[in-house]
């Protein structure tokens, strides 16, 4: 693929709007942890199962709207904490702020 990828949501207004009322207010809900990185942020949510699909079925969809996030998913041993870092180009911290943080 040639060029950047543009930071920028595919989801029609009514569509994210219905995104934020669902999918993104479950995991926000969920949160423990809020960390700032130089290109985007990484989440922490609890580490039970109820919240591992949570956080994966957020990065599928995102995936489908969002091409521009990198996602990295860590799981600690002994059901301890998920680490959910999203990150990508130039714009990417202030576009999740918008939406999650």
């Amino acid at each position: 693929m040639s060029g950047e990828i543009p930071v920028a949501c595919s989801l029609s207004h009514e569509d994210l709007r219905k995104r934020e009322a669902t999918l993104l207010a479950q995991f926000k809900s969920a949160l423990i942890e809020i960390t700032e990185v130089d290109d985007g942020y990484v989440f922490r949510i609890p580490g039970d199962k109820k919240w591992i699909v949570l956080a994966a079925e957020l990065i599928v969809a995102e995936r489908e709207c969002c091409p521009f996030l990198w996602f990295e998913l860590s799981v600690e041993p002994a059901m301890g904490p998920v680490t959910v870092r999203m990150t990508g180009p130039a714009g990417t911290r202030e576009f999740l702020k918008s939406i999650l943080a």
